[in-house]
This record gives structure tokens, sequence and C-alpha cells, in this order.
């Protein structure tokens, strides 16, 4: 089953979501997202236990990021 991060779901109006294989793919998606879209500098170790506990198992649409409020695939 794949691994599942939404961007909406750490504060933001945002409609992101990084889908991979593994938890770190959906991982490395995510912080790419956030540091090209959101302007994200630096992701402190705290952050990433954060973002790391948040993946949830998903049959997604597509690897890799998807924006399904507009934008389609980053």
């Amino acid at each position: 089953m794949e691994k599942l991060l939404r961007c909406r779901d750490f504060g933001t109006d945002c409609d992101f979501e990084a889908c991979g294989e593994t938890a770190e793919e959906a991982l490395t998606t995510a912080v790419d997202h956030a540091r090209a879209v959101h302007g994200s500098k630096d992701i402190s170790d705290k952050d990433r236990k954060r973002v790391r506990a948040a993946v949830q198992d998903a049959f997604c649409v597509s690897k890799g990021g998807y924006n399904p409020g507009g934008g389609g695939f980053l």
C-alpha cells in the first residue's frame, strides 16, 4: 500500500498531496513541495518527525505530488 501526506494536514490552505511507495518517498516529495511552494528553508528533525507521524496508508491515483484543488501534478 502506498503512503500519503497531505499539506492541508499541517494547517495550510493547500490541497497538495504527496504520495509514494514508501513513507520516505512521500516525505521527500512533501519536503520538496514545502520548499518550492511555501518557501520553507530548513526542515528541523522535530518537524520531520511530526510529518513522518502524519503519513497515512492510501491507494494513490498517481505517485509524486498532486494538487487536486487546482494545478494538477506538481
